[in-house]
């Protein structure tokens, strides 16, 4: 049960039990307890809107930096084009080859960057989506909350067996229950952000040496496409002529 839940039956019941179980209070006591429920709610309603702005924010930066990679890429295709068009020029000249290696690479990596935050992406679209619903359902609770403080003291009122509401009320709080759970979440997300570090650190000099025959990997795959690339564009050129000359 939520905030607005709790909040609904734990007042109700004082009214329900009535008798020796309520303590004495009066309508000032209800719209006090109402108006501090209220402005509690439009609190948490608040920060939950700052955390879905910072959503919004780390949304937005992942899409400029795909923005940024996709122009790159679009960049980097021209270069290669070009390095391949001197490589033909100057089949001696290794430099094209080399250059065009260093693009095909780049291009490699910019492909991975892009699939990792195409995903991240998706990810923080679903939370921006899912916290905005629960903002319009935490607004709806907010007016709800108003509208019950009017009815409470309504039923008051009416009910003359309600004589001792106001100490009653005092028990309402949940802060100090709420303050101990988050010190143990925190506490046990230190100790798992500690182990995942000592996972990591056991493992670092494996990893490393991981990435570096990958990056061999992949540049010498490059070199290879790159070969490729310049054998089909010889190929494709000597059919053209060979094709002329049959025609003339």
């Amino acid at each position: 049960m939520g905030f607005f839940g709790k909040l609904w039956a734990v007042v109700r019941g004082f009214f329900i039990r009535a008798g020796d179980d309520v303590v004495s209070g009066g309508p000032e006591a209800i719209r006090a307890t109402y108006a501090s429920a209220i402005d509690d709610a439009k609190r948490r309603y608040k920060d939950m809107q700052q955390a879905v702005a910072r959503l919004v924010r780390e949304r937005a930066r992942t899409e400029g930096a795909l923005k940024e990679l996709d122009a790159e890429e679009k960049d980097l295709e021209k270069k290669v084009e070009g390095a391949l068009a001197m490589a033909e020029a100057e089949p001696d000249n290794s430099a094209h080859r080399e250059a065009g290696s260093r693009y095909l690479t780049r291009m490699q990596e910019i492909d991975q960057k892009q699939a990792a935050l195409t995903e991240d992406l998706d990810v923080q679209r679903d939370k921006v989506e899912s916290y905005k619903v629960k903002l319009r359902s935490f607004s709806d609770e907010i007016e709800k909350l108003k509208r019950e403080q009017g009815e409470m003291v309504a039923e008051f009122v009416s009910s003359q067996q309600v004589i001792q509401l106001e100490d009653r009320l005092k028990g309402l709080g949940e802060s100090a229950v709420d303050e101990s759970i988050v010190a143990i979440r925190e506490k046990v997300a230190n100790l798992r952000a500690e182990a995942k570090i000592a996972t990591e650190m056991s493992s670092s000099t494996v990893s490393a040496q991981d990435e570096q025959y990958e990056r061999l990997g992949a540049e010498k795959e490059a070199a290879n496409r790159f070969d490729e690339l310049l054998k089909a564009r010889q190929a494709a050129k000597a059919g053209v002529s060979e094709k002329e000359r049959d025609l003339g």
